[in-house]
């Protein structure tokens, strides 16, 4: 039975993750982690998730909470991020990076930190979207450079960053393409539209869970590849197969695409 250590577990979607966690037959809960000063503090995870003791208790202190882990998935803050990888590495943990907004340096210390434990970056851990990342790039190389191409991601008003961390991994790959390297982040609209500009546009409102579309518009027609979450379960059920994953592989730095390993058929 595998055991997960959660971060950020009272947040929304570590309580999410914990109670996905607590009715799967496969893992276990090893332990819970939250900031310093939280009121949960002390107490058992059952009261967070509103269910019967599990006699696991929410603690602010890494040490404690990684120690009978076989993996930890990261749903904390970045201000956070440093303290906990560091635990992480020195308990040579596997470690799942599942929140969206590590700054550049944290990227840096993430890249570093692979060299001697097995950790995985996964800004959204849909599976569906990682395949969507994956379309989008195969459809451009297929267009070429006749086509426009946009990316449309809506999130809930809550959402502190934007563009949203699957939206901009995909306009990364994207970018990978010979006619669109030069396009940095944001990537930001511009009007008029300057050729091989890719475009990557935010909305907030209400509780959408997360919509991201690729659109691929030419003079002729427009092609639209499109993944709509309806269900905040699934970022947490690929959390955890990232997890069971992630668990027994070596060192190094890994993706939600070896996650997902899709094999798609080059064009010729």
């Amino acid at each position: 039975m595998l055991k997960l250590t959660i971060t950020g577990c009272t947040g929304r979607m570590g309580r999410l993750l914990l109670r996905e966690i607590n009715q799967s037959p496969d893992v276990e809960l090893a332990g819970a982690l939250t900031r310093t000063g939280n009121p949960f503090i002390g107490q058992d995870v059952g009261n967070l998730i509103e269910t019967c003791a599990l006699n696991i208790f929410i603690t602010d202190d890494p040490k404690i909470a990684f120690k009978e882990a076989d993996v930890i998935i990261d749903f904390s803050a970045p201000e956070a991020l440093d303290r906990y990888l560091d635990e992480a590495l020195h308990q040579k943990k596997p470690f799942a990076v599942c929140q969206s907004s590590p700054s550049e340096v944290q990227k840096e210390k993430l890249q570093t930190a692979s060299q001697s434990i097995p950790l995985l970056m996964a800004p959204n851990t849909s599976l569906a979207v990682a395949l969507l990342r994956k379309l989008s790039l195969l459809t451009a190389k297929v267009l070429g450079t006749s086509y426009d191409i946009s990316i449309l991601e809506m999130h809930h008003h809550h959402k502190k960053d934007a563009p949203s961390g699957a939206a901009l991994s995909i306009a990364k790959d994207l970018a990978t393409l010979e006619h669109l390297k030069h396009n940095i982040p944001p990537y930001p609209s511009l009007s008029p539209r300057p050729n091989d500009h890719l475009e990557c546009v935010s909305i907030r409102g209400g509780s959408v869970v997360g919509d991201h579309t690729v659109i691929f518009a030419s003079e002729k027609d427009m092609i639209t590849l499109e993944h709509r979450a309806l269900d905040r379960a699934l970022f947490a059920e690929g959390a955890i197969k990232a997890a069971q994953w992630l668990s027994d592989k070596p060192k190094g730095l890994y993706t939600i695409d070896d996650v997902v390993e899709v094999s798609l058929c080059q064009p010729s």
